[in-house]
């Protein structure tokens, strides 16, 4: 080891993480720089203020508009959303059933958009269920 006390031996010293030999050669370092005491001092203080603080994560603050939101505006959006998606399904029916594309053009576009869809809504299936059984789905950052 070398005679040169570093910051960290003297956090080290302060945690009481030195072999005694180590220990004895920093408080004698100590006694004979002043410069060493300050920065100790600064250390004790520093330990002890960060030994006081109370760590809380944020909290997120709920309201009532927040509910009243979820009460209101969900609902509507999801009403909004499926007669939407209804519409534009039907037209689309009516579009693809009308169209001059040959029956085997027909047949193998519906398969691909019904294997989409199957797929899409199997995934979404999956995630509820996950999403039912999460038990971190309350935590906010």
């Amino acid at each position: 080891m070398s005679d040169r006390i570093s910051p960290d031996d003297l956090m080290r010293y302060l945690d009481g993480e030195m072999s005694p030999e180590e220990r004895a050669r920093t408080e004698a370092a100590m006694a004979a720089s002043t410069e060493l005491q300050r920065d100790f001092a600064r250390f004790k203080a520093l330990k002890a203020d960060i030994q006081g603080l109370s760590i809380h994560p944020a909290t997120y603050r709920s309201s009532v508009w927040d509910q009243v939101n979820a009460h209101v505006n969900r609902p509507i959006g999801w009403a909004l959303l499926l007669i939407g998606v209804a519409v534009w399904m039907a037209y689309g029916a009516y579009v693809f059933a009308t169209s001059p594309a040959s029956p085997w053009e027909k047949l193998g576009t519906g398969a691909i958009a019904i294997g989409i869809l199957m797929l899409l809504a199997s995934v979404i299936w999956e995630r509820l269920r996950e999403w039912e059984t999460d038990p971190y789905r309350d935590v906010h950052r």
